[in-house]
């Protein structure tokens, strides 16, 4: 009887010394964050006709006032959702929607021709513009890989790689402003043109961070991105010899930095055993 009482102990008790602690192997997540501002492009001498407001009318001069335009996106909020798979203890692949705020800043100011033009309307128009805020935002989908150490720990680092298409809702070169004509109302003015804005481009984004176990079934985790997004740059002067400019601009990749929290819901764990 003693033997057969060894032999059920060893045979209950050998599976449970074989296993190893389970590592997240079907995770859903949910994370919020903030994201850095950055300049998009600036241009330090633009020239443009100084325009005249008669009346309700306005008329063009012979004469040029020159500008310096610049436009920024604001520091924001980033918030999504992703779901990962890892076949094994070390690779995942995941799927992940963001929204981003965008929001634009522009800048200007303005040299006026001498002598200055009576009733110019461009230094009302840059005035308008001088610290303008343009609300925007960014829808954001993307696939990738991510690859950690130590699964399964109370803590583990990681890293990801993703990629895929952004949709902003704003052009990143366009400028409308306001001016006052001489009647004392207050008027709307395209300043910089874009008739074809390219608000769907793709985007890369680099992570790593630290994973931390709230339990069986949940986890934390910090990670700081480099998202680096295609947006449009003006890339010199436009022709000042009409009273809306239209700025030569190309796409162009920009670091955007972010920190995110997240939350994730371990759906599946992985068990490993040694023999």
């Amino acid at each position: 009887m003693k033997v057969l009482f060894a032999l059920v102990a060893c045979g209950s008790g050998a599976p449970l010394a074989a296993q190893q602690g389970g590592e997240p192997h079907l995770v859903l997540s949910a994370f919020v964050g903030v994201h850095a501002g950055r300049q998009i492009w600036s241009l330090g001498s633009q020239p443009v006709i100084a325009i005249q407001s008669i009346g309700s009318d306005l008329v063009p001069t012979s004469q040029h006032d020159t500008l310096a335009l610049s436009r920024s996106m604001a520091s924001g909020f980033i918030i999504g959702a992703s779901g990962t798979y890892f076949p094994g203890p070390h690779l995942g692949f995941e799927v992940e929607i963001a929204l981003m705020s965008l929001s634009l800043e522009s800048s200007c100011s303005i040299r006026q021709s001498q002598p200055p033009v009576p009733n110019d309307i461009g230094p009302s128009l840059c005035s308008s513009l001088q610290g303008q805020s343009v609300n925007s935002s960014a829808v954001s989908f993307s696939a990738g890989i991510i690859g950690r150490l130590g699964a399964g720990k109370s803590m583990h680092p990681y890293v990801r790689l993703d990629a895929g298409i952004v949709a902003r809702t704003q052009s990143t070169i366009e400028m409308i402003g306001t001016y006052m004509d001489a009647d004392g109302n207050v008027v709307g003015a395209t300043l910089v043109s874009d008739e074809h804005p390219n608000n769907t481009s793709p985007h890369i984004t680099a992570a790593l961070g630290l994973a931390f176990s709230l339990g069986p079934g949940y986890q934390l985790r910090l990670e700081g991105r480099d998202i680096m997004m295609q947006l449009d740059g003006v890339t010199g002067p436009g022709d000042p010899s009409t009273g809306t400019l239209v700025l030569p601009h190309t796409a162009q990749f920009y670091h955007i930095f972010a920190l995110n929290v997240t939350l994730d819901v371990i759906l599946e764990k992985q068990h490993h055993r040694r023999y």
